[in-house]
């Protein structure tokens, strides 16, 4: 397994996978409907943090510098899997080996959806290599990223509702009752607030995963 050190250069403006606009139209909250947005804003916050950490990677677009070690001399693939992805052609300011003697543009290419760089002739370690990578969040964010994300947010929200009314049960006036379905009870048959979801965000976000080998 190669040896990544990341300098992040200039970090991203926004982490955000989907905006506020973005998330009540998942969640059917008219835009004038203003009751809930800092809990939103902080849902958005929080869970674009765990689809990142789901993922094993940062999807805003940074300027990074990485500097790649392999674990034997000398390397036995051409190959550096960048850790922003996507990245542009344009976007590779440097490639270094080692640090402060340029490898030519002309022998290395990357692949720019997946963020995968091949390079050809001799080199060795340690590679350094200063890109920008990522997505300008949120606007740039893959549709399945913002649908994972307003699913789990979707789950939060359910729960915060079950839990605001579990303890009620039913209200009697004079001679009228009113009786309540328990939500927690239809909560727990379907395996909870995540629980449908569950399998369809593990789907969603299996293709941005990143896989260290």
């Amino acid at each position: 397994m190669a040896d990544i050190w990341i300098k992040v250069i200039t970090p991203a403006e926004s982490y955000d996978l989907l905006t506020l606009d973005e998330l009540k139209l998942i969640l059917n909250i008219p835009a004038s409907d203003t009751s809930e947005d800092e809990q939103l804003k902080q849902w958005i916050e929080h869970y674009s943090d765990i689809v990142a950490t789901m993922c094993n990677r940062v999807f805003a677009k940074e300027t990074v510098e990485e500097t790649w070690r392999g674990d034997t001399m000398p390397f036995d693939s051409p190959r550096l899997f960048l850790t922003h992805y996507p990245v542009a052609d344009d976007d590779i300011k440097a490639v270094e080996s080692p640090r402060g003697s340029s490898i030519d543009p002309a022998a290395y290419e990357i692949e720019n959806r997946s963020g995968k760089m091949r390079i050809e002739g001799a080199w060795s370690e340690p590679v350094t290599v200063t890109y920008t990578g990522g997505y300008d969040l949120p606007d740039e964010a893959p549709p399945a990223l913002k649908q994972a994300t307003g699913l789990l947010i979707q789950g939060a929200r359910a729960q915060r509702t079950a839990a605001a009314v579990s303890g009620i049960k039913s209200i009697t006036h004079r001679e009228s009752r009113v009786q309540f379905m328990d939500p927690n009870a239809a909560l727990n048959k379907t395996g909870g607030a995540l629980g449908e979801a569950a399998e369809t965000v593990n789907a969603l976000l299996y293709k941005y995963m990143r896989f260290y080998v």
